[in-house]
């Protein structure tokens, strides 16, 4: 129900933040969340709200938004309805694959009045993507690198089905070894070693060092004998357009034969 471009944006997610500064719309950002503090600087004049778990409709209409951006998640519905009651504009994304990102970014684009900057964004990485999949579409699964990929958050959780990582590993020309599975989970260790992955990739702001990777996995694990345990830096993990550095990084790593 927005009639003009919102001059006063509150972005509640890191991913939505960064679409929010990449089309050139920071000025108008008054509020983030405490997962987009990383991307704030000093001088910004942006407030940092905190967690989104502990706000109330107040806080929010305190800074009197034009729109309010978050993530669509069941924990988050009942504040978003109390936000809609209040006439506070929300858009609620939860984009779990690359395609829902890019349609993410589109359809933010047109909420913040920066289409034509959001059909270019997505054009351009659409092109990187595309780059990156004619060479690895046609891997026959024989010649695929077997991944086991680790997240920091959530305590150290691995990917399943339907999962965005997962979708990266295997445009990436990799497959997962716990793509059976649906969703994140944290696997145990007899789980890796039977599943022997060819590499391993960590999230950089792990607080597991590599040398503790390899001495609970142990020299059998192909990753950890011939040193292909990788670290990713975990912002570019998520659903903002920084995904496709993570693909292009992958795909380095997996087919370093075609991506040199």
């Amino acid at each position: 129900n927005l009639t003009a471009a919102p001059k006063r944006i509150i972005s509640l997610g890191s991913a939505f933040t960064e679409i929010a500064f990449d089309l050139g719309a920071k000025d108008r950002v008054v509020a983030v969340d405490s997962s987009s503090a990383w991307l704030l600087s000093d001088g910004d004049g942006i407030t940092n709200l905190g967690g989104v778990s502990s706000l109330g409709v107040e806080s929010i209409m305190a800074l009197d938004p034009d729109l309010v951006v978050i993530w669509n998640f069941n924990m988050y519905s009942a504040f978003i309805e109390n936000m809609e009651n209040s006439n506070i504009s929300v858009a609620a994304f939860y984009p779990k694959n690359v395609t829902t990102i890019l349609h993410t970014i589109e359809v933010m684009g047109e909420a913040i009045g920066e289409k034509a900057k959001a059909q270019q964004m997505v054009a351009g990485i659409q092109t990187r993507i595309d780059a990156v999949v004619q060479k690895t579409a046609d891997i026959p699964a024989s010649e695929r690198p077997k991944v086991y990929l680790e997240l920091m958050s959530k305590g150290g959780q691995t990917v399943g089905n339907g999962t965005m990582s997962n979708d990266l590993i295997e445009m990436a020309g990799g497959s997962n070894i716990f793509n059976n599975g649906t969703g994140n989970w944290k696997a145990s260790t007899e789980s890796i070693l039977e599943k022997n992955p060819d590499i391993i990739v960590i999230e950089n702001q792990s607080s597991k060092t590599n040398d503790e990777l390899r001495s609970t996995l142990g020299p059998s694990v192909t990753a950890v004998s011939e040193d292909k345990i990788y670290r990713i830096d975990g912002t570019t993990l998520t659903t903002s357009p920084r995904v496709i550095d993570a693909l292009e990084q992958l795909a380095k790593w997996f087919h370093p034969e075609l991506f040199p």
